[in-house]
């Protein structure tokens, strides 16, 4: 079905059915709870983006479980996030605090700023493992950064996200990550295009970033192309704006289709894929639009604050 949709029908579709309505009968929590793992001592500007964008898209709460050398940068960049130090270099962290918060998330961002620490990396490994086992994959992740070097360099971390729930996992990966998760799996060779090999060999959805995005389905050949206007400038930084927007519409669509906080349309019925995939195309042309609305007010100067700042502005414009 997705497949046979235009641009403007894809967003419009979105908006009926990814997005939450803002009901007075809701309590705090229903319309998104997110959290976002990942903050280094080097790197704590790219969980402070991604969590921000999913704030700004209107996410209830939004976490960031990071480091304990990065809490308190971040928590000082904005009062309005709830940031835990629990990934503690050079131990496994504190996993039950960390089980017990994952647990009650709608959906998990994994990367930005996580940084190559092995006891980092060892408890992201475990979080995955935590929300396959115990919660038979049921919440939605987006890997990026750091997160997609665990998956080319981890094994056990590839044949876990085969076993999640098609659409469960999102990989978000730029043109570098992309290079290297192609030849972790060694998919050089065959029909379709790379990013498809990609999203088949992981039963994942991925989510290609370049001059268009390109939005694979784990199985079939379904792949949608965004090529909606962005900004000449690229600025590092707002791949984690795409991963807060992406990650705050699969927390929205999974309080509609996991939790039923609203009522469906019977005649436009949706696969929980198909909830993924349009939530994965609505938050590239949000973030494609932020750059494109920064661009035309900073111009050479844009920087990534600036595009992050323009999430509002842009959902109301495509989703309100």
């Amino acid at each position: 079905m997705l497949g046979r949709l235009n641009h403007s029908q894809l967003i419009n579709l979105a908006k009926r059915k990814c997005v939450t309505p803002l009901l007075p009968q809701l309590h705090k929590g229903q319309n998104g709870r997110i959290c976002v793992v990942g903050g280094c001592e080097d790197y704590t500007g790219a969980p402070f983006f991604s969590a921000r964008a999913t704030a700004l898209m209107g996410c209830d709460m939004t976490h960031v479980i990071c480091d304990q050398s990065a809490a308190t940068v971040i928590k000082s960049y904005s009062p309005d996030l709830m940031v835990h130090p629990y990934l503690h270099q050079g131990g496994q962290g504190e996993m039950d605090k960390i089980r017990a918060l994952i647990g009650r998330m709608h959906a998990i961002i994994v990367g930005p700023g996580l940084g190559r620490d092995e006891s980092m990396l060892r408890s992201v490994k475990e979080i995955i493992r935590y929300v396959l086992e115990e919660h038979q994959g049921s919440i939605p992740i987006v890997l990026d950064a750091d997160g997609l070097w665990l998956v080319t360099q981890d094994d056990q971390v590839r044949k876990m996200l085969t076993k999640f729930p098609r659409g469960r996992i999102v990989l978000t990966p730029n043109v570098v990550e992309f290079k290297r998760l192609a030849t972790a799996l060694d998919v050089g060779d065959g029909e379709g295009e790379i990013g498809q090999r990609i999203a088949h060999a992981l039963k994942c959805v991925l989510v290609e970033k370049g001059l268009q995005d390109k939005i694979f389905a784990p199985e079939g050949d379904l792949c949608l192309v965004n090529s909606s206007e962005g900004s000449p400038k690229r600025v590092g930084g707002q791949g984690d704006t795409l991963t807060g927007t992406i990650g705050c519409l699969l927390s929205y669509s999974r309080a509609r289709y996991d939790f039923h906080i609203c009522p469906d349309d019977v005649d436009e019925k949706l696969e929980w894929v198909d909830y993924a995939i349009l939530s994965c195309y609505a938050g590239s042309t949000v973030t494609r639009e932020c750059a494109k609305i920064a661009f035309a007010e900073r111009k050479r100067a844009m920087q990534t604050s600036d595009v992050n700042l323009c999430v509002g502005q842009a959902y109301e414009k495509l989703l309100g």
